[in-house]
């Protein structure tokens, strides 16, 4: 959404989550057809796409795994992600973090445990929805950013489905940051 921030649809959803709203799949989905196309064709020798913060529950994943653009659009491999990346961190540090930030003018205590709680309710199924099927990569992200970027090296240095992946030549491999 960052690349593409002055379309139309980038606009109301950033509104939308500016305001703390929650995106269905139905006004999402068209977003991330235009976001893939866009990289595809900008990106002419890109080997994969990054989807960072999708899906955050399980009505979106529902709806990635259908992948209602499949005319239009045929991703490799289906529909689903080659791995997924799950950064853990403790609510304390995260509630700092976020606070901290001072990204929007309503960061504030209230909304952080608003979020929070929604995080818990609606994006752990979908993270162990990926551990079932073996695509989740937790990190531990509770040190500083560059303890974090080392420990994320490490491990994905350290994870056979990460190397088998990063090591085949398939152009169009998909990740998701959950």
């Amino acid at each position: 959404m960052r690349e593409n921030r002055d379309q139309p649809l980038a606009k109301r959803i950033q509104q939308k989550l500016q305001n703390q709203g929650f995106l269905t799949s139905e006004e999402l989905n068209p977003f991330l057809l235009q976001a893939i196309r866009n990289a595809m064709i900008n990106q002419q020798s890109y080997n994969g796409i990054l989807l960072d913060g999708f899906p955050r529950c399980m009505e979106q994943l529902g709806s990635w795994n259908t992948w209602p653009f499949s005319a239009d659009l045929t991703l490799k491999g289906g529909s689903k992600p080659d791995v997924v990346l799950s950064f853990k961190v403790d609510k304390k540090i995260a509630k700092e973090r976020y606070l901290t930030r001072a990204r929007d003018g309503n960061d504030n205590d209230g909304v952080f445990e608003k979020r929070f709680a929604e995080y818990i309710l609606e994006t752990v199924p979908v993270e162990e929805a990926y551990r079932k099927r073996g695509m989740l990569i937790e990190v531990d992200t509770n040190s500083t950013k560059e303890e974090n970027l080392a420990l994320l090296s490490r491990q994905l240095d350290d994870n056979n489905l990460w190397q088998e992946l990063m090591t085949s030549n398939i152009r169009g491999k998909s990740f998701f940051v959950v």
